[in-house]
């Protein structure tokens, strides 16, 4: 229980940095043709979490899969307070359980996503779950990619998460949704998917130069 506690107060610590540099940063969002910000399922890469919590900010009915270890309240607590339902169970014997909430909440005109590579990677490896859910669901899947000018990089993690620094500017790219059929093989389409992500994030460093 303690731990547990103490993992909750340092998710709060992370939130409220991340609310003050949030107020700093210049953010740039691209969106492909057709992409709104709606009922659809958003996927990106672990380490990109940042950047994509920011630009969804202001959207009201979220929701995010975190994992249902102690280590996932360090990212609980923090979208928590960005205003997003957090369902728990990403991985293990939650994670059947975690998507069929997840169903429920794209049900009921929610965005939902969660890193596609996460909770511990291989990092620009994605895992079923997300393609999963918007299989099951109907709804179309939104790949994001993202890169900030100015950022630090925590080497000692997994994924080499980033956060941007104070003042940063941040691109965003949306890229065009994806629907995948009922009778197709997942891991084709995680191949796909992989692809387009690691494009994405290309597409928005060149953004960022230029």
């Amino acid at each position: 229980m303690k731990e547990q506690k103490k993992y909750k107060i340092f998710g709060l610590l992370i939130y409220y940095i991340l609310r003050v540099l949030s107020k700093t940063y210049k953010v740039e969002k691209i969106s492909a043709e057709g992409v709104m910000d709606e009922n659809a399922v958003y996927v990106s890469w672990h380490n990109k979490i940042v950047p994509i919590t920011v630009i969804m900010d202001k959207l009201k009915k979220k929701a995010a899969l975190a994992s249902a270890s102690k280590d996932g309240e360090l990212i609980s607590v923090p979208l928590e307070k960005f205003g997003y339902k957090v369902v728990r169970g990403s991985s293990g014997r939650d994670a059947v359980k975690g998507l069929l909430k997840m169903v429920k909440f794209l049900k009921d005109g929610y965005i939902v996503g969660t890193p596609v590579d996460g909770p511990k990677g291989p990092v620009y490896k994605v895992k079923p779950g997300m393609l999963f859910l918007a299989q099951r669901s109907g709804k179309k899947l939104v790949p994001i990619g993202a890169a900030s000018k100015n950022k630090w990089v925590f080497e000692k993690t997994w994924d080499k998460i980033e956060l941007p620094k104070p003042f940063s500017k941040i691109v965003c790219i949306l890229g065009e949704p994806i629907s995948i059929a009922p009778e197709e093989d997942l891991n084709v389409v995680a191949l796909k998917v992989e692809k387009i992500l690691l494009e994405l994030d290309k597409q928005a460093e060149i953004k960022l130069n230029n």
